[in-house]
């Protein structure tokens, strides 16, 4: 049976999901604390009472000590995870989404003003008297997010496609398991070939050597082409 073309997207699509987020409540939660972060200054206040008053210090200790960097792939199991300030504190370390909820709790805590800023594949903490350095400056700035909600969506003045592509690879598809690799390229390839032989199998030649495959074709008896009948006759007197 060959699949409409929707049919075969919806299947891709959700091959694709179950392969990279087996627990899909996960991929549900990342995208909820996306839209409202979850920074918590209760959940940091034990850690800001330890740490100094200086924001820049406190971005360096807590990126460096207490959140240090490692991809979702290894945290979460997932290609993309956003967790609360309480759960990247659990985990010990995760990628720039938790490294960011922590450090803008720890800063809220502190009483320190601070925002969110989101580019096309970093998110980080603005502060007053933040450095600005190369993935972390203005003309990065997709989107910002402060106490009152995400705002300033606009297309960012320092864009490179080249760039991006590259970024998203390292973040994404190279440090991903190859087990969770082999699982996606097998489905999707299954998905693809199953169209490409059913489509063949469907066209007139391909109906008849799908016929001929299955020993459907017979060969024509003599009585069906016109020919004598191969019943014995007895000979005429």
């Amino acid at each position: 049976m060959r699949f409409p073309r929707r049919v075969i997207v919806f299947l891709a699509l959700s091959w694709a999901l179950v392969a990279l987020y087996p627990d899909p409540t996960v991929l549900v939660a990342s995208v909820r604390n996306f839209i409202v972060p979850q920074v918590q200054p209760d959940a940091t206040r034990a850690l800001a009472a330890t740490l100094p008053d200086d924001a820049r210090e406190i971005e360096r200790r807590v990126l460096d000590d207490v959140v240090p960097y490692g991809p979702d792939w290894q945290t979460a199991g997932v290609p993309w995870s956003f967790p609360t300030a309480a759960q990247a504190l659990r985990a010990g370390r995760g990628d720039c989404e938790s490294r960011a909820v922590v450090l803008a709790s720890v800063l809220s805590a502190k009483g320190i003003p601070n925002e969110l800023r989101v580019s096309f594949d970093h998110i980080w903490v603005d502060y007053p008297g933040k450095v600005p350095t190369p993935t972390e400056n203005d003309a990065r700035v997709l989107v910002g997010r402060g106490s009152g909600g995400w705002f300033g969506l606009r297309w960012p003045d320092d864009v490179d496609l080249r760039r991006e592509l590259r970024s998203q690879a390292a973040i994404y598809w190279d440090p991903m398991p190859a087990g969770r690799k082999a699982l996606l390229f097998v489905g999707l390839t299954w998905i693809a070939l199953w169209n490409v032989l059913a489509t063949t199998l469907t066209r007139p030649g391909g109906a008849r050597a799908r016929r001929h495959a299955l020993g459907a074709v017979k060969a024509p008896t003599p009585s069906s082409a016109g020919g004598p009948s191969s019943r014995w006759r007895p000979e005429a007197g």
